[in-house]
């Protein structure tokens, strides 16, 4: 039947886009929590926002909230909220990912042969690492190398496949040679996978990254201490080497952890700023504060897991994507800072790619009669089809792996919700046998793309042995679909590619999407400049944050 669809550091092997914290939390029966507070989010993803007001004046400090501590600042190994915010202000990558989700020139400029198989990057003459030092061809090579051919976990290199060479081709000048195009590794070079790093103080210092050897890059902040376990202060950079226009001297991090410690210490002004406050928190901040709902990268799926099982019967993925009232957990568990998901990446990100969507959120009479079909369809089974969560993350989580025991069960499924270690959670992610400690065939994970492609999803789902390929998803056609986009130079036939590989990959559901996430951000009265849009990973945006007043 052809359904009409139209704290602590994450443990995994490789980089991936990977959101593992969600940062709201709802009240879920059975759990502890406060009852949230309604928030003022918009109902329409077109009024989701790019950038808070623009600063006015000068400030002396703002102290800064992350969802997680840092696991290491390097950038070569960087893809989550710890991290990835601080680094984004103090690392430059050769191309710069932009608040309207555009690629433009970084520290280099991009120069590529007709076939884009000979990507030659040149460098800005003007560009110093903090220490004064000229950033050179040398320095981009051996920065990219240990993205490409790591010697710790592996972040970013699978997306590096396509890469024959990477040499310094000139005193400014680094080239990277290609066995077909790559757009979407010219993309990614304005994350932290395309980030330079000072090659002789990184091979100078072995523990770079750490506390003891932060990093040496050339961004508008620079590093200034790391109290392990307390917080991360930088400053700026007044030898900025584009010329200073930060109007915040220092900004000093923090990791508290829980809704309810955060929603107090930003509420109180122990805190001015959080991406990705608390849900739970929302509406008490829209009263003491500002949030903001910007335009978006993140969904929030059921993953399966590699489990033999229901779960891994197409038919059982339809039945549940059409059975949850996915427009009900948008507004309850995400207390309306999100919106239903109908595609399996966020509008935001495709482009010119045609998505196929569903003509439902999931729930309705006609729908649920659909799914109890599949159900049938696929036998009915009576196999036990186990979610797992580790509660003390998010209740957003909690709330929305219920509703889906509940909508499961509505049609006929065994469904079953199960409370696991956090790390067991992260065991789920890091560890391809992982769910056989818990039994658990789903989990769920707010993700994030890194970039606005929706290749950057699907080239996960095109190779069953891709470390994010969780559940070991395989489709052949999907997998021929998504090579030929990879290879194209051509952006026409490639977003035509991408067209036909979302359909095919939308009619199989690897991920359940189940809601497209807001991305927030919580300023007090006192603060405003940083951007709205999910690009704070990777995007300098402490050198827009000032004083609104």
């Amino acid at each position: 039947m052809n359904v009409r669809l139209s704290t602590l550091p994450v443990v995994r092997r490789r980089r991936p886009i990977l959101a593992l914290i969600a940062a709201g939390m709802v009240t879920v029966s059975g759990c502890a929590g406060a009852t949230p507070s309604p928030a003022s989010a918009p109902a329409d993803a077109a009024q989701w926002i790019t950038s808070t007001p623009p600063a006015k004046g000068a400030l002396d400090s703002v102290s800064w909230n992350l969802l997680l501590e840092p696991a290491k600042l390097d950038p070569a190994e960087s893809a989550n909220y710890g991290e990835s915010v601080v680094l984004s202000n103090l690392c430059e990558s050769l191309q710069t990912l932009n608040p309207d989700f555009s690629i433009s020139d970084g520290l280099a400029r991009l120069t590529a042969n007709q076939e884009r198989t000979e990507l030659v990057y040149t460098i800005d003459p003007k560009a110093r690492f903090w220490d004064g030092k000229p950033v050179t061809g040398e320095d981009a090579a051996y920065s990219l190398t240990r993205v490409w051919k790591p010697t710790g976990v592996p972040y970013w290199s699978t997306y590096f496949s396509a890469v024959t060479s990477i040499e310094a081709t000139g005193e400014r000048e680094v080239t990277l040679t290609l066995r077909h195009a790559d757009l979407l590794l010219e993309k990614l070079l304005a994350t932290s996978a395309g980030a330079v790093v000072e090659k002789a103080y990184s091979k100078a210092h072995p523990a770079f990254g750490t506390p003891k050897d932060p990093p040496m890059c050339s961004g508008p902040y620079r590093f200034v201490s790391w109290k392990a376990g307390s917080s991360v202060t930088i400053e700026r950079n007044d030898a900025y080497w584009r010329g200073v226009t930060a109007k915040t001297k220092k900004i000093v991090f923090s990791f508290l952890q829980g809704d309810a410690t955060q929603t107090t210490a930003l509420t109180g002004d122990a805190v001015q700023g959080m991406f990705q406050p608390p849900f739970t928190g929302l509406g008490r901040l829209e009263e003491h504060g500002n949030v903001y709902y910007g335009k978006t990268l993140l969904t929030f799926y059921l993953v399966p897991s590699k489990k033999p099982g229901p779960l891994q019967d197409v038919r059982i993925r339809k039945a549940l994507f059409l059975a949850l009232d996915r427009k009900a957990v948008a507004g309850t568990a995400f207390s309306g800072a999100a919106l239903p998901a109908r595609s399996l990446v966020p509008d935001t990100a495709y482009g010119d790619v045609t998505p196929a969507r569903s003509e439902g959120t999931g729930g309705s009479p006609a729908e649920l009669e659909q799914a109890k079909e599949l159900v049938r369809q696929a036998g009915s089974p009576k196999q036990p089809i186990v979610l797992v969560a580790a509660t003390g993350i998010t209740e957003s989580m909690n709330q929305t792996l219920q509703a889906l025991v509940e909508a499961g069960k509505a049609i006929g499924l065994n469904m079953v919700f199960k409370p696991i270690t956090l790390g067991q959670y992260y065991g789920m992610f890091g560890d391809p046998k992982g769910w056989k400690a818990v039994d658990g065939d789903g989990f769920g994970s707010q993700w994030n793309l890194p970039v606005a492609d929706p290749l950057a999803q699907f080239h996960i789902w095109g190779a069953p042995d891709d470390p994010s390929n969780y559940g070991g998803f395989t489709d052949q056609q999907a997998s021929e679909l998504i090579e030929r986009a990879r290879a194209a130079s051509d952006t026409g036939t490639r977003d035509q590619v991408l067209s036909q590989a979302d359909r095919r990959l939308f009619d199989q559901l690897p991920w359940l999407p189940i809601v497209e996430v807001a991305s927030t951000v919580y300023l007090n009265r006192e603060v405003t400049g940083a951007p709205a849009s999910f690009v704070n990973w990777y995007y300098p945006w402490a050198a827009h944050l000032g004083a609104a007043k």
